[in-house]
């Protein structure tokens, strides 16, 4: 009989940071590549965007465990569960075996595509993230989601509204 996976949501804030860690790297990586400086600003504030996220995740993972005096899990048997960054390596952060990329941008983008990808990743994540929340513990990981997705939600609308002045 084999076990189901279970994220609480000390994992699951792990997962999140690490998706916000790869995105950063994504756009900080994506920045070397545009010589027009409007499109560069635009990729460092969304790298910046994403490592605060990252931050914004671990500080409640720290809150979490400091409140309930839970962690992560480890399980020899079950590589997953006991190393939830490896969740984050299924978003489209991550390149395929044997690409070297995942849809990276080419440097030749507008302003307007870049935004546009970003939504459109954006979007990605949720879709994982609504995904994730079949494999959680309890009620308080699926709370943990939700705010996830809510900030993603948020970020979205905000790139939607930067779309528009365009």
């Amino acid at each position: 009989m084999a076990l189901e996976t279970k994220f609480n949501v000390f994992e699951i804030l792990r997962v999140a940071e690490g998706i916000e860690h790869k995105a950063a790297m994504y756009y900080l990586k994506s920045v070397e590549l545009f010589n027009d400086s409007d499109c560069r600003d635009m990729l460092y504030k969304l790298a910046n965007w994403r490592a605060r996220h990252e931050k914004l995740w671990a500080r409640m993972r720290q809150r979490y465990s400091e409140k309930t005096g839970e962690f992560g899990h480890f399980d020899p048997d079950d590589y997953v569960l006991s190393n939830p960054q490896v969740m984050a390596g299924l978003t489209w952060f991550t390149p395929k075996p044997g690409s070297g990329s995942v849809n990276r941008l080419t440097g030749r983008e507008s302003k307007k595509e870049i935004l546009k990808d970003a939504v459109s990743r954006s979007d990605e994540t949720i879709i994982f993230y609504q995904g994730l929340k079949d494999f959680t513990r309890d009620p308080d990981s699926g709370d943990a989601i939700d705010r996830i997705i809510t900030e993603e939600t948020r970020h979205i609308n905000l790139l939607t509204e930067q779309l528009k002045q365009l």
